[in-house]
């Protein structure tokens, strides 16, 4: 097993480098988007809007991490953060039509990349990664599960 760990490791090393994840400025070449920032408009997409804490949480990242990304959103002109109307503590985030424009550009960036990698592999290594990637961050998020209800345990 420790042969299996080890590759899972190398792997996911490999492709967090790769996508940009260690070096935000490489994160979607071509482009002024930081991957957390892409993944914020892609969400805000599916949501139409979200809390800053939402957000946040959906991301995984803290607090003042996502109020800087949002605050760097904003001055981009791609969000708008405003009170919660019904709880003063909150904010509401929301897409900009300048921000639905970016969203669409990135997302169909992602999927011509996408497409160009997957086409450099065999159907085989296509079809393992379909199934494979799916299943490992299932996996990954059923661990990272465990661990949060393991700290929330009393000593």
């Amino acid at each position: 097993m420790t042969k299996q760990s080890d590759v899972l490791r190398a792997g996911l090393s490999l492709l967090f480098r790769l996508r940009g994840v260690l070096d935000p400025t490489q994160a979607i070449p071509g482009s002024s988007a930081s991957l957390s920032e892409a993944m914020a408009l892609q969400e805000l997409v599916s949501r139409t809007e979200a809390t800053q804490s939402e957000l946040g949480s959906h991301l995984g990242l803290e607090k003042s991490t996502i109020s800087r990304l949002i605050d760097a959103m904003v001055g981009k002109g791609w969000v708008v953060k405003e009170r919660d109307p019904s709880n003063r503590r909150y904010h509401q985030v929301r897409l900009t039509d300048a921000g639905r424009h970016t969203a669409a550009e990135l997302a169909d960036a992602m999927r011509r990349r996408h497409e160009r990698i997957l086409a450099s592999l065999s159907e085989a290594e296509r079809r393992a990664v379909t199934v494979g990637l799916p299943a490992l961050g299932r996996a990954m998020a059923a661990e990272l599960d465990r661990t949060h209800r393991a700290q929330q345990q009393p000593d």
